[in-house]
């Protein structure tokens, strides 16, 4: 009896790690599943991906959803989680368009975190760490390498500018949208957390995944948490499904595409975010940012083996400093001796 109970804590921290595991790669399939509905508008893959995704995510929280948007605690963060969201959904999947797979991904990845770490400075005054400050120079080398590798040629050298401006916006918006998840959920438990990677060293509860929006569910979240991130996802819902009506209406009545958009909406957006979650009840908020590294190392290799795109050895350089550069964010911080 005794045995078993044991082998069932053992298998707890590996059930956590493949739930973490899974949300990684389907989140690295995103940019490919586009590959396969061509034609179709950026704006519209990003608006019916996290409106569809949205709108299910907001109506599993339930109840707590409506009393995140009414309490007066919570409102504000849900309004501007929100708006940062749909700034998001619509330039990554631009980035993807017009920089290609593997740099659109690897920039938004790579960059939300120096974003995070200027976003916590400016905002609450905490002075950056010398690791903070290593990760992202890394980081930002890796990035420029990465775009200065990718080959020009059909077009590539004008559309790439407005592809990295569209990615380096999804990685602003996207750590403003967790910081705002973050001063949230820290008005409705009672506590402000930091964001991980940020200049505050100290781990926190909130976990952020650079490129998969909805992770920020805290470990054991509360229930006014899990509203407040239905909340986010359910307003952002509302403008991003006009916008898939008005600009995408062509793209909707095409049959063919809607196994690409379901698929995004709701392997990618809800269940990649629901099993991360179900993850962080067993694996720490750092060791499963490390797993998330997955997602970019995927959706490089799947861009090159599915979408045809041409990296070379200086490009998987470049990807490669961007993960150490993560990696080093996600490694927890030792805890001084007294």
């Amino acid at each position: 009896m005794t045995g078993a109970v044991e082998a069932s804590r053992a298998s707890r921290p590996l059930a956590g790690v493949t739930a973490i595991a899974v949300a990684a790669v389907v989140w690295g399939t995103t940019g490919t599943a586009t590959h396969f509905a061509p034609g179709v508008p950026a704006s519209v893959f990003g608006a019916v991906t996290f409106g569809l995704g949205g709108l299910v995510l907001a109506a599993a929280a339930g109840r707590g959803t409506l009393r995140a948007v009414t309490a007066s605690g919570t409102r504000g963060w849900a309004w501007l989680g929100a708006a940062s969201l749909a700034v998001y959904a619509v330039t990554f999947y631009a980035a993807l368009a017009d920089a290609g797979v593997a740099l659109g991904t690897t920039v938004a990845i790579g960059s939300s975190p120096v974003f995070a770490g200027l976003l916590e400075w400016a905002a609450e005054h905490r002075r950056p760490t010398l690791r903070w400050g290593v990760a992202t120079l890394v980081s930002v080398v890796g990035m420029v390498v990465v775009t200065l590798a990718r080959p020009g040629g059909n077009g590539a050298s004008e559309s790439l500018p407005v592809g990295l401006a569209c990615a380096l916006v999804a990685g602003l918006t996207y750590a403003l949208y967790s910081w705002a998840i973050a001063r949230g959920m820290g008005a409705a438990s009672g506590a402000v957390g930091t964001l991980p990677g940020g200049p505050g060293a100290a781990p926190v509860a909130v976990g952020t995944l650079p490129g998969g929006p909805g992770v920020e569910i805290a470990e054991r979240a509360r229930p006014s948490e899990q509203g407040l991130v239905g909340a986010v996802f359910g307003l952002a819902a509302v403008p991003l499904v006009v916008l898939a009506v008005v600009v995408g209406h062509d793209a909707l009545v095409v049959a063919g595409n809607w196994p690409v958009f379901l698929y995004l909406a709701l392997v990618p957006t809800v269940l990649g975010h629901s099993l991360y979650a179900l993850g962080l009840r067993t694996v720490s908020a750092s060791g499963a940012t490390l797993l998330s590294l997955l997602e970019p190392v995927l959706a490089a290799v799947l861009a090159v083996l599915v979408v045809g795109e041409h990296l070379g050895a200086a490009g998987w350089a470049g990807i490669a400093l961007v993960v150490l550069g993560l990696a080093l964010l996600a490694l927890p911080a030792r805890r001084a001796r007294r």
